[in-house]
């Protein structure tokens, strides 16, 4: 046992060593070969870290199935030997695996579990460059999606929590996807400021891996609102670094943007070249999957039989798909259920021509009770708020959600208005009626709700975020009038 560990742990260490080299054919024979033996000496958290860098890597020269099998892996021995602090990076990585693949909600749904991991370990190191990679990443998914509420979310936290305390050169990324945000909103000259901002900081010395893929996003927007200068100038830099590190994927993928930059300003003969490296960048990433193939085959026979794997694995996604769906703190669904489930009631209300309901809360004082009675207690509070309206939930059929902080969302379908205010009001009753002291309130000496509603039969056009805003008005308006009170609106109105 001894020898294996010693064994496992020096082909690790040279694998890793490779890794940081970009040595691949090295580093899939070094770190494939640790395997079998850290699984003899029960070395669980190398072995998942074997698993994790052999996803990264596979990821990076275009494998994206072997990618997924090796992190499924990885998370499958995370949760049968109680790894979180290597779990959550698991999950980040996934994440960036559904991106580079455009499943954009499996993305999300991934990389929730990260950032809910990191915001229980503030005092991690790397916190902040953690947290940064984490909304980024959710932040590509949203823009993909074209979900404004939620991107203009990320943009607002990286804001707030992550450019204050980051030195220059971390911050690129950071413009680079509020140009991308500002231009997905018609913003054109706040985009351009940020894309001087980009012009401003990029430099030979960025880490490559760090920045690639939002890189590339923001060079794919350059392009195709036909900004050529500063796309061909950010262009040089990110190629000049993508060579150093001599993944071919990479370079390859790149290469497509100069493609069609070529055939946008009609440089036929560049095109016709850029054309033919692209050709032989794709020959030298098949001989570099067969060697992927090879040592893959090699490791899977340290297993003891891939039947178990299998199983695992749909086990596995059967977790992670309820898992992505729940709010950590309060069991209850989360935006991304709340995103699926809003897309298919909306469905059902055009199709059969019913109402539909909107409704979004929050605690009344919230921010006064969470300072004075600590956050313990304010999670507590959520968690009371929360288990209300699950209970209500189960009883009236209502779709209920957190939406963040100390945010809720219910939907309720097929009843009037008047219906929709009265299991509101029901709602408000119990919650006052429960008597949870609140000393610190300005409206009462217990915990109150507010809460906004948007109501109506909706057309072909509207959308559950056009419901979602009107609810918010009607939020404010009641928080400037009153607090423990409800408004409510007729979806017209707001047309």
């Amino acid at each position: 046992m001894k020898d294996d560990a010693l064994v496992g742990y020096a082909y690790f260490s040279k694998g890793e060593t490779y890794y940081l080299l970009n040595d691949a054919s090295n580093f899939y024979s070094q770190m494939s070969a640790s395997i079998a033996p850290l699984e003899n000496a029960k070395e669980w958290s190398y072995v998942a870290m074997a698993n994790n860098m052999l996803g990264i890597v596979s990821l990076n020269r275009g494998n994206a199935p072997f990618a997924l099998d090796y992190f499924i892996k990885a998370i499958s021995i995370c949760q049968d030997y109680t790894l979180p602090d290597i779990e959550w990076i698991i999950h980040l990585n996934l994440g960036s695996l559904y991106l580079n693949i455009e499943e954009f909600n499996k993305a999300i749904s991934h990389i929730e579990i990260a950032y809910a991991y990191i915001n229980e370990h503030r005092n991690m190191e790397g916190f902040l460059e953690n947290l940064t990679a984490v909304l980024l990443g959710l932040g590509r998914a949203y823009l993909k999606l074209d979900s404004r509420v939620n991107y203009l979310e990320i943009e607002k936290k990286l804001k707030t929590e992550c450019i204050p305390y980051l030195q220059d050169m971390d911050k690129i990324v950071i413009y680079c996807f509020f140009a991308r945000v500002h231009n997905a909103i018609g913003e054109e000259e706040t985009r351009d400021y940020w894309v001087d901002m980009v012009n401003i900081h990029t430099s030979g010395n960025m880490p490559i891996m760090d920045v690639f893929d939002d890189f590339y996003d923001y060079l794919d927007m350059l392009l195709s609102t036909g900004k050529y200068d500063d796309f061909f100038k950010a262009y040089m830099v990110l190629d000049d670094l993508t060579k150093y590190t001599l993944i071919k994927n990479l370079e390859r993928k790149l290469l497509t943007l100069k493609i069609r930059y070529y055939r946008r300003v009609g440089q036929i003969e560049e095109y016709k070249i850029a054309s033919v490296l692209f050709f032989e960048l794709s020959e030298f990433m098949e001989r570099e999957n067969r060697l992927m193939v090879s040592d893959m085959i090699v490791m899977r026979n340290s297993y003891i039989e891939l039947t178990q794997i299998n199983k695992k694995v749909e086990e596995e996604n059967t977790f992670l798909q309820k898992r992505s769906e729940t709010d950590p703190l309060t069991g209850m669904y989360n935006r991304l259920k709340l995103n699926e489930y809003s897309d298919e009631s909306f469905e059902r209300a055009k199709k059969n021509n019913t109402s539909i309901a909107v409704e979004i809360l929050d605690i009344d004082f919230f921010k006064q009770f969470n300072d004075n009675y600590g956050h313990q207690a304010g999670d507590d509070c959520i968690r009371f708020i929360a288990n209300t309206l699950i209970s209500m939930a189960a009883e009236e059929n209502l779709f209920v959600s957190r939406y963040g902080g100390d945010e809720f969302v219910i939907i309720y379908e097929g009843l009037t208005s008047r219906e929709s205010m009265e299991k509101a009001s029901e709602l408000r009753r119990r919650i006052y009626n429960a008597n949870v002291e609140h000393k610190f309130s300005l409206t009462d000496n217990r915990v109150t709700i507010s809460q906004g509603i948007c109501w109506g039969i909706p057309n072909s056009s509207d959308t559950f975020f056009a419901y979602l805003q009107g609810a918010d008005k009607m939020l404010y308006e009641v928080k400037q009038q009153s607090r423990n009170n409800i408004k409510i609106c007729n979806a017209e109105e707001l047309n």
